[in-house]
């Protein structure tokens, strides 16, 4: 019985030491890719605004030279807008898997209980945890408003960010200043928290419904 119940353990441990790698690597790899995605992605479509002809080239575009330092609609902008573009995708798409990946361990244990053996767990369906994607994804929006607001307010240019201000349209209470992008930040976790509940509700019984057939 001791042999048994320390095997056990042995067994849990080097499952939490490979799952914890397994985390640490898809975090390096998620964040490599939606890096290289998001700078690329900038890249390109600052080019094509460049080339395009217009008469105010970039127009809309220049508005990110405020959030990202030296970017611009020019060769050299595009540049930096890769170098910012994929620094932040790179920090965000670690930040929501890592806050997600706290579900992994309750999603295999449902697997278990659902009957599925250690072979099976490659073919089972993919299931979503609605609270941890609520948290990572409330979370990185919430503190994305934080970070732009205040660093308008920042720069001195909180009463001229009439774009900015146009959220108040939409989050009341909301204002660019330090209190209003909190009050901002709330609503929209909380407004984003309940929809991922809200489509991993709807997604789960799609997939149960499914799995009877």
């Amino acid at each position: 019985m001791t042999n048994t119940t320390t095997t056990n353990s042995t067994e849990a441990q080097y499952d939490e030491v490979l799952l914890h790698a397994s985390v640490k690597l898809n975090t390096r790899l998620l964040a490599g890719v939606f890096g290289l995605i998001s700078g690329l992605s900038l890249f390109v479509i600052t080019y094509i605004s460049l080339y395009r002809g217009m008469p105010d080239t970039g127009q809309y575009l220049r508005l990110l030279g405020v959030f990202l330092p030296g970017y611009e609609v020019s060769h050299f902008g595009a540049w930096v807008g890769f170098f910012w573009a994929f620094i932040i995708g790179a920090l965000l798409a670690g930040m929501f898997y890592r806050i997600y990946a706290r579900s992994i361990p309750d999603l295999i244990q449902d697997y278990l209980r659902d009957g599925a053996k250690n072979d099976d767990l490659l073919g089972m369906p993919m299931r979503l945890s609605g609270h941890y994607l609520g948290l990572a994804l409330g979370a990185i929006i919430a503190g994305g408003l934080i970070v732009t607001t205040n660093w308008l307010v920042i720069r001195g240019t909180a009463d001229e960010s009439t774009h900015a201000q146009l959220l108040v349209n939409f989050l009341p209470g909301y204002s660019v200043s330090t209190i209003g992008s909190f009050i901002g930040a709330i609503e929209l976790f909380i407004f984003s928290y309940i929809l991922s509940l809200f489509f991993c509700w709807i997604y789960n019984n799609v997939v149960a419904f499914r799995g009877t057939k």
